[in-house]
Parts: structure tokens; C-alpha cells; sequence
């Protein structure tokens, strides 16, 4: 049948399946096969690697040059545009900062404006932080604690040895040392933690103190002699409860601050210094005793 006696819609199927442009020859193109180019000689990749790294190196100094001195200028005109230090004018002497000089004691019952603008007014962001910190070292617990499910028996048996070249062989020195000064340490962190808000101290200060101590007691005795008297379960329990007693004293804080109530606000950052004191002590001595030893 010829095309003129086709239907439209017929000839339109075939356009659609091809059938005619296979019928027709003057519709039919032929592609050429493109050649396959022959791989480059391996000399070739490496003379050009070559180039790439002398131009990147011959740009190198040039950029991190431009950068220096950009960045140093930037700082420059940025300390030369501050406004001069003590100046009752400057930006940062404002009503909000008088506010919080003048009433600090009032509000918070802190009379150390540090200590009450870190535990009152942004108390959220100091738990925020304290959670930081309990999250951290759970973490790296998790991660590092040795196990019999992780630990092999070279492990183990290298662990055991380094026991007992400790034991026969003490650093007598070290051992005095921290006999000598953690009792003092120990009273100079627990002032810290009580006095921080009325003086210079507070949480952070007094834990950091207090986990020095502990890591210098654990490496003149040993993690073994220390888990004596800091088992794994004590352990976990002083920083949970830190957390929990900073969180609960800080809302019934809010709670009182936000419907009236009055309260002494003095024994609650007390409570409140001991509480971040004890998280922070854990962390350090966690962080310290994971990565040397792997377990408490």
C-alpha cells in the first residue's frame, strides 16, 4: 500500500515506531563510529601533575602573603576603631550593664556580679553548658571504656604489666608530692566551690581544682587505688546528681523568680557552684583516666 492510501493517523503510528524512517531511505543517517582515542602515555599524566603543583606552589605564597596582611589589617583598623578603655561613653557603658553591677545582689543574692551573671541571669546557658560537658564525657566513655567484649588478650596482658611495673617501681617523689598537696587541693577547691558567690570562684574554677587532684592522686597511687575510694558506681552517681541538682535548683529558681515567690536565693548558688563543680571535676578526671587507662 502506498503512503498516498494510508490514513494520517496510520502514518502517523509509523513515524512514531520508526517504521518509516526504516522504509526511508533518504531519512536514514548514518553516525559514524568516533575512533577510540588512545590512552596517554603515564610520563604524560605525571609531567602534568608536575606543572599543576610548580604553578599552584609558584601561587601559593603569593595567596597566603595576601591573606596575612589582609586579615592583619583588618585587625588593625578594627583595635584603632575601639573606642578607648574606662571612656564613661563607649557602647559597652550602658543602662544594662548598670543594672546588672547595681542589683546583682539584690536579684540573684549573689554579691560577686560574676557569679550571679553566670548562674542567674544566663543560668540556662551554664546548664546548657554543664550538659555539654556530661554529654562529652559520656561519650568518650562509651567510645574508649575497655571491656572483656573489646579488649583483647594483648591488651590486657600489656595493661597488666604496666600494673605491676607501677607497683614494684613507684615514683617516690610523686607519691610525696600528692601526699603532701592533695588535702590541700582538695580544701582550696572545695573554698572555691562555696565561696564563689561572694568571691572569684564558682563552679567551673572549683571542679577544674578538684579534678587536678583527683589526676595527680591517680598517677603518684594508680587508678586502682583511687577507684577505691571513687568506685565506677560512685562516680556515676556524683556527676548524675550534680546535673540533676543544678537543674532542679535552677527551676525552682525560675519558678519563685517568675510567680513571686521569695527565696534565699544564697544556699541556691551554693548549691548551684557545687553542683557545675562536681560535673566539671568528673569530666576532667573522666577525660584523663579514658584516655590513659580506658576504664575508672
Amino acid at each position: 500500500m502506498s503512503d498516498r492510501g494510508k490514513s494520517g493517523w496510520k502514518r502517523f503510528a509509523e513515524w512514531v515506531n520508526g517504521d518509516s524512517v526504516a522504509r526511508d531511505p533518504t531519512t536514514q543517517y548514518v553516525m559514524n563510529r568516533r575512533p577510540v582515542r588512545a590512552h596517554a602515555p603515564q610520563e604524560f599524566h605525571e609531567e602534568r601533575e608536575r606543572l599543576r603543583l610548580k604553578k599552584f606552589l609558584g601561587l601559593y605564597p603569593l595567596a597566603a602573603s595576601f591573606l596575612c596582611l589582609t586579615l592583619i589589617t583588618i585587625l588593625f583598623v578594627t583595635v584603632l576603631c575601639i573606642p578607648p578603655f574606662g571612656q564613661p561613653g563607649n557602647p559597652t557603658n550602658n543602662e544594662v550593664s548598670r543594672h546588672y553591677l547595681e542589683y546583682t545582689e539584690q536579684e540573684t543574692g549573689a554579691t560577686n556580679a560574676v557569679t550571679g551573671m553566670i548562674l542567674s541571669y544566663r543560668g540556662f546557658d551554664t546548664l546548657g553548658e554543664s550538659c555539654v560537658l556530661f554529654l562529652a564525657v559520656s561519650s568518650v566513655m562509651m567510645l574508649l571504656q575497655r571491656d572483656r567484649n573489646n579488649t583483647d588478650q594483648r591488651t590486657l596482658h600489656r595493661l597488666r604489666r604496666e600494673d605491676a611495673i607501677e607497683r614494684t617501681h613507684p615514683d617516690n617523689i610523686l607519691r610525696k608530692s600528692a601526699k603532701l598537696l592533695s588535702p590541700f587541693i582538695l580544701l582550696f577547691a572545695l573554698y572555691v566551690l562555696f565561696n564563689g558567690e561572694t568571691s572569684p570562684g564558682g563552679g567551673f574554677s572549683g571542679g577544674a581544682i578538684l579534678g587536678g587532684g583527683l589526676i595527680l592522686y591517680s598517677a603518684a597511687y594508680g587508678p586502682e587505688q583511687l577507684s577505691r575510694l571513687l568506685s565506677r558506681s560512685l562516680y556515676d552517681g556524683v556527676r548524675i546528681m550534680g546535673l540533676m541538682a543544678y537543674a532542679l535548683t535552677y527551676g525552682i529558681f525560675i519558678f519563685a523568680g517568675a510567680n513571686g515567690i521569695t527565696v534565699e536565693m544564697e544556699w541556691m548558688m551554693t548549691v548551684i557552684d557545687l553542683a557545675v563543680g562536681l560535673v566539671v571535676a568528673c569530666t576532667i578526671y573522666g577525660f584523663y583516666t579514658m584516655f590513659q587507662r580506658g576504664k575508672l
